[in-house]
């Protein structure tokens, strides 16, 4: 297979991520002591980046987050960050924008504990270049934060652009984009969320009138289905020991959107970004099992 292109735009959250690695949870009201901390930029729509540039780059495809940043060390940190994995930030934050630090605590057995500010009350815009890099691109993915700038986003795409939701959890104002979408990739929370299980929250999603819907439910089967498809398809992810489960949703977004943009259907979509999130639930470290990525032409063969 020769070079594969396509240009993902993610247009979400982004924070400075501080990520402490644990022997035990910790004690409320207690001191405690983690084997070993990692500073990286965090948030869904900048874990998703990442992943997808570590599919796309080598292929001569390109990624774009547009988020909000600002100035300051912690924007210095996640600004360097993703310039070393090949993804092109276009800042629209607005005057006086704090960029948000996360923590999180990974347990020995992978699982973890995350706690952010929220960037679902922001109201800034696009600007005229964060316009433009979504009306080029193959693939819109929204995580659901910073509201304004995503209907603005769904609004500047182009004919045969897909636009797809890291419906991770639910979000209101995100639920009214639906029949805007061509892919809602949601989860067993998004699906709590909504009060039913994976097969109903696919069902919800294709009635409010998305085109497609996947939902994942951690090492157990995804489920999704189309519009013009409704027949359920199934996918059992890899099994893999899980030591780091930070980051592994958005992984699976990410390369679910490279694939895409590279030309693959859904099914071969779903199965290929099953795939990457194995990988990363087996790897502890936020940016250490991107050297092990599958390269896209071999996703883009798998059966």
């Amino acid at each position: 297979m020769g070079c594969v292109t396509g240009r993902v735009v993610c247009v979400g959250f982004a924070d400075l991520d501080v990520i402490h690695r644990v022997d035990a949870p910790p004690v409320w009201g207690r001191k405690g002591v983690c084997t070993s901390v990692e500073l990286a930029a965090g948030g869904p729509a900048t874990n998703a980046a990442v992943t997808a540039a570590a599919l796309l780059g080598p292929s001569g495809g390109s990624v774009t987050l547009v988020t909000a940043l600002g100035s300051g060390a912690a924007a210095d940190l996640v600004r360097a960050d993703l310039a070393g994995h090949g993804v092109s930030v276009l800042d629209c934050a607005p005057p006086g924008w704090e960029l948000p630090v996360a923590t999180a605590i990974v347990g020995p057995d992978g699982e973890r504990t995350v706690v952010s500010p929220s960037g679902q009350l922001s109201s800034f815009g696009l600007t005229g270049t964060a316009r433009a890099a979504v009306a080029a691109a193959d693939v819109l993915l929204l995580d659901g934060h910073h509201p304004v700038a995503a209907e603005q986003a769904l609004a500047a795409r182009r004919t045969g652009c897909l636009a797809v939701l890291d419906a991770g959890s639910v979000k209101p104002h995100a639920q009214t984009w639906l029949p805007q979408l061509d892919v809602v990739a949601g989860s067993a929370d998004y699906a709590a969320g909504l009060g039913v299980d994976l097969v109903a929250a696919v069902r919800q999603a294709l009635a409010a009138g998305a085109a497609a819907a996947v939902m994942t439910d951690g090492a157990n089967p995804v489920c999704w289905a189309t519009r013009d498809d409704p027949e359920l398809g199934w996918v059992v992810p890899p099994q893999v020991v899980a030591v780091d489960t930070l980051g592994a949703g958005d992984a699976f977004h990410g390369a679910l959107a490279a694939l895409l943009a590279s030309g693959a259907d859904l099914a071969a979509g779903v199965l290929g970004a099953c795939e990457v999130a194995a990988l990363r639930v087996s790897v502890a470290g936020a940016r250490g099992w991107l050297s092990g990525v599958p390269a896209l032409s071999a996703l883009l063969r798998a059966p």
